[in-house]
C-alpha cells in the first residue's frame, strides 16, 4: 500500500473558500503541481499559454533559486481535485499550565491547526504563481538539492464541473489580472468577469455562433500567416471590446469595472455584428464553405481583402460604429452598406492608405486616412 504524503497545514476560511496553507518541499511541488490547463476551454489557446510559460521568466527564476542562498518566494496558490486529500486536525491544543490564564486562545484556533494528507494521485494546478512553478520545476531538475527547500502552498478545493471551473477561473483571474506577466491570452482564456473575454470564448467555442472556430482563428501573437485563419483571437477580443464599449457608451479602459454577468445581453449585440458581416461579405462566406484557402484573400501580391487582416477588422469595426453613431443607421444597414463597397486592399478606397501597392505591404493608417476611408465606405 502506497504511503500518503503528510503536509503540515493551517486551515482557513474566507468567503466561500476553505484554504489549506501547507508547507511543501520544492521537490514535491515540482512533482505534484501542474499548470491551469484544466481551466482552459480552447485547446489551442491553452497550448500557446503553456509554451509562453516556460521561457525567459522561468529561466530567471530557476537561476535565482540555484544561485542565491537568500532566496525567498511568496506562496503559491494551488487548486486540487480528484484523489483523496484528507484533513487531520490536532486536538487538545489549549495549554493547561499556570500561563494559560494569561493567554487569549480563540475558539477558531483549534479548528485551524493540523495536517493535510494526500495520495499523490490528486490533480494539483497553480492558480497563482505559474512562472514561479515553472522556475521551481527547472531548478529541481537541474539541482536536486534545491528540492529540500520548503515553500508555503495555499491549497483550495476545485470542483471539476462547469460551475466549478467558472468559480476557479474567476479566482485565477482575480489573483493574476493585475500582474505584469499575465498575457491577454490568459485573460481571454480564463477571465469569467471580463465582458469581451467571455464573449470571445463563446463566439469560438459554441456551435450557436458558426462563423469563428479553432480552425479559422489564429492563436499566434504575431501576424496571421497561415492558410486557414481569418484573423486572430486577440484581434477578435480587441474588436469585441470596441463594440461593447460603444454600446455601453464607456471608454475601453472602463470595461475593467464591469462584469459579464451583469451585461450578458451584449452577446446578442456582438453576435449580430459578426453574423451580419459574414452574411454580407461574399469572401467570408466563401471561406466558411471551405471552397477556398484564406491565402487567396490575404496575399503579398495585391494584399487581398480587408477582412482577412487583423488591422482590417480594426478599421472595419470602427467604421461600422462610426456609421451607427454619426449617421444614425441601424447595424444591418451600415454593415450592408460597408460590404457593398470595394474592400480590396489594392482597390480605390484602401490602396496606399492601408496597403502600399508599390512596396506590397500593410501601412500604418494615419488618423487622416482613417477618416477618409470611413467617409468613402459610408458614402451612400
Amino acid at each position: 500500500m502506497d504511503k500518503r504524503l503528510v503536509l503540515p497545514c493551517l486551515r482557513g476560511f474566507i468567503g466561500s473558500w476553505t484554504t489549506y496553507s501547507c508547507m511543501m518541499r520544492l521537490s514535491d511541488a515540482s512533482e505534484l503541481i501542474g499548470f491551469a490547463d484544466e481551466l482552459h476551454q480552447i485547446d489551442k489557446l491553452s497550448d500557446k499559454i503553456q509554451r509562453e510559460l516556460n521561457k525567459e521568466r522561468a529561466i530567471e527564476i530557476k537561476n535565482y533559486l540555484i544561485d542565491n542562498e537568500d532566496r525567498f518566494f511568496n506562496s503559491l496558490v494551488v487548486a486540487v481535485y480528484d484523489g483523496d486529500p484528507n484533513w487531520h486536525g490536532v486536538d487538545n491544543l489549549r495549554p493547561n499550565n499556570e500561563e494559560s490564564s494569561k493567554l487569549e486562545f480563540p475558539e477558531y484556533a483549534e479548528d485551524c491547526i493540523g495536517f493535510l494528507s494526500v495520495t499523490k494521485k490528486e490533480k494539483f494546478f497553480a492558480l497563482d504563481g505559474q512562472h514561479r512553478l515553472a522556475g521551481i520545476k527547472a531548478a529541481v531538475e537541474e539541482k536536486s538539492a534545491v528540492g529540500d527547500d520548503l515553500i508555503n502552498v495555499i491549497i483550495v478545493a476545485h470542483s471539476n464541473t462547469p460551475s466549478g471551473k467558472v468559480r476557479s477561473r474567476r479566482l485565477f483571474t482575480t489573483l493574476n489580472k493585475k500582474a505584469k506577466l499575465v498575457s491577454k491570452d490568459a485573460i481571454i482564456a480564463l477571465d469569467e468577469d471580463d465582458i469581451a473575454a467571455c464573449i470571445t470564448r463563446k463566439l469560438i467555442e459554441s456551435e450557436d455562433y458558426p462563423y469563428f472556430n479553432e480552425q479559422n482563428v489564429s492563436f499566434s501573437s504575431g501576424p496571421v500567416r497561415d492558410k486557414t485563419s481569418i484573423t486572430s483571437i486577440v484581434n477578435i477580443y480587441d474588436n469585441v471590446q470596441r463594440l461593447v464599449a460603444s454600446k455601453l457608451a464607456v471608454k475601453i479602459a472602463e470595461l475593467d469595472k464591469l462584469r459579464f454577468r451583469d451585461h450578458e445581453d451584449l452577446l446578442v449585440y456582438v453576435d449580430s455584428f459578426f453574423r451580419l458581416t459574414f452574411e454580407y461579405c461574399d469572401y467570408l462566406r466563401e471561406s466558411l464553405s471551405g471552397s477556398s484557402l484564406n491565402t487567396k484573400h490575404r496575399n503579398s501580391d495585391d494584399g487581398g481583402h480587408l477582412l482577412f487582416r487583423p488591422i482590417g477588422w480594426d478599421l472595419y469595426t470602427q467604421t461600422v460604429l462610426t456609421g451607427i453613431k454619426q449617421q444614425e443607421l441601424d447595424m444591418e444597414s451600415v454593415v450592408k452598406l460597408a460590404n457593398s463597397k470595394d474592400l480590396q486592399l489594392s482597390g480605390s478606397i484602401l490602396a496606399n492608405k492601408v496597403w502600399s501597392t508599390k512596396q506590397k505591404r500593410i501601412l500604418k493608417v494615419s488618423a487622416k486616412n482613417q477618416k477618409l476611408i470611413e467617409k468613402n465606405i459610408l458614402a451612400q
